[in-house]
């Protein structure tokens, strides 16, 4: 199945049911369930549940063998393919909800890690400025958070290796390049980078974005304004 292949809307009801198939079926290779069982795991009548499965077998999705009261359920390559596909539309779809976080009070961690020469030096040369020293802290919803960390794995982090300077160990930071622009006028976008430091002292959710100008003075921004990061 092609990445550009589209599962028609018709099938919506037979991808759930694949879904759950595989769910339960987890890391084995099959799984022994009769339709009444399935259809508990579905909430639906038998005969829906039953149904689901013979198009399930229809469309190649999955293979299956029937032991007494109990049928034995693979899933195909096929519809593994079917799981992939939707598994990347899913994905994309998630990165195009938008990344949301309110304008909070830091407490300086970001400037200070800013301000040593050795992390210096590499946010310049890697991230081709010169960064305002402090940063921009972003209060993050749970899902929000949620959100960008899922984003941020399909992403390469820039990194601004640790060191060691008298008796001390700095971590690694890692950056990652996006734009972030008010709630209220999306069309203004500066480009910016999260940092994600490794030893940090900040309360859960809290984002801390790098950039080059100062952002509160540029865009105007208090405690409380939401802004949009993008990646």
């Amino acid at each position: 199945m092609e990445d550009n292949e589209k599962i028609s809307p018709e099938n919506y009801s037979n991808w759930f049911a694949l879904y759950h198939l595989c769910q339960n079926i987890g890391s084995q290779k099959a799984i022994h369930i009769s339709s009444v069982e399935f259809s508990k795991i579905l909430n639906l009548s038998q005969q829906t549940a039953s149904r689901r499965i013979n198009d399930l077998e229809d469309l190649g999705w999955i293979e299956r063998k029937i032991k007494g009261k109990e049928q034995v359920i693979r899933i195909t390559k096929k519809g593994a393919d079917v799981m992939l596909l939707m598994y990347k539309n899913l994905k994309q779809i998630l990165q195009d909800i938008l990344i949301v976080g309110e304008v909070t009070e830091g407490i300086g961690e970001g400037g200070y890690y800013v301000r040593i020469p050795e992390y210096l030096a590499q946010f310049e040369e890697k991230l081709g400025y010169k960064p305002y020293f402090g940063t921009l802290n972003l209060q993050l919803s749970d899902l929000n958070n949620d959100l960008l960390e899922e984003n941020q794995k399909s992403r390469i982090p820039i990194k601004i290796e640790g060191f060691k300077k008298e008796g001390r160990t700095y971590g690694l930071v890692e950056c990652y390049n996006c734009s972030i622009s008010r709630l209220d006028n999306q069309d203004k976008k500066l480009s910016c980078a999260i940092l994600k430091i490794k030893r940090t002292h900040h309360k859960k959710n809290i984002v801390e974005i790098l950039a080059e100008p100062y952002l509160r003075d540029l865009l105007n921004l208090k405690d409380g304004d939401r802004l949009r990061i993008q990646f």
